[in-house]
């Protein structure tokens, strides 16, 4: 966890430090930067759980970093590459009333294809955002209360935000929804669950300082 948080804060001063340097990038094609975010889990499960089981979603957080490639004016290309930290669990009630998890994506590490279109102009430009979103789960091993992993996901994202042009960077609010589309679940008292989440973030990207 720790090597995963020093990865993660050495790629955003990285991309900082890139953008700094070459503060005339702003207006071109490229631009980079990095996002803030929190996410809500809306994990599902297509077959009937288990009489003693019950899905438990709750909200957690992200963070990562961006780059934007104007293909267009209006038609952007924008991977991204992300770590959160969801809140979402199936628990069991044992016969002695105690209870286990089964934890689904504590952390991980989502890959993100995005590709976003304008649908206005001027300094606050509304847009459309669409593509896919890997998503792999970062924990070495299960908690004590869980006893099994996930699998990883293929999700569809789709969206949309506005991109705030300020004297210093852009900023971009953005709502999303994830579709999970293949079973995340390998523990065998269930059957196919599906992992969607719902994610508020802020991006900023094209940062400059000026002197």
């Amino acid at each position: 966890m720790k090597n995963i948080g020093l990865l993660t804060l050495f790629l955003l001063c990285s991309i900082l430090t890139f953008s700094q340097t070459y503060e005339g990038m702003c207006e071109s094609r490229f631009k980079f930067g990095f996002n803030l975010g929190a996410n809500y889990s809306d994990l599902k499960s297509i077959e009937l759980l288990p009489t003693d089981a019950s899905i438990s979603n709750g909200g957690g957080f992200n963070f990562g970093v961006l780059m934007d490639y104007s293909i267009s004016p209006d038609f952007i290309f924008s991977p991204k590459l992300e770590l959160a930290f969801y809140n979402s669990s199936v628990d069991f009630i044992n016969l002695d009333n105690s209870i286990y998890s089964y934890e689904i994506f504590p952390i991980s590490l989502n890959i993100m294809t995005h590709f976003d279109y304008k649908i206005g102009s001027g300094n606050i430009e509304p847009y459309v955002f669409a593509g896919p979103n890997i998503k792999l789960p970062l924990s070495k091993s299960p908690p004590i209360s869980t006893q099994y992993g996930n699998n990883s996901d293929i999700a569809i994202d789709f969206g949309i935000g506005f991109q705030n042009k300020t004297k210093h960077f852009i900023l971009s609010p953005e709502l999303k929804y994830s579709y999970g589309l293949t079973n995340i679940n390998r523990n065998p008292e269930l059957q196919t669950l599906k992992f969607n989440t719902i994610t508020f973030s802020l991006a900023f990207s094209g940062v400059t300082f000026s002197k």
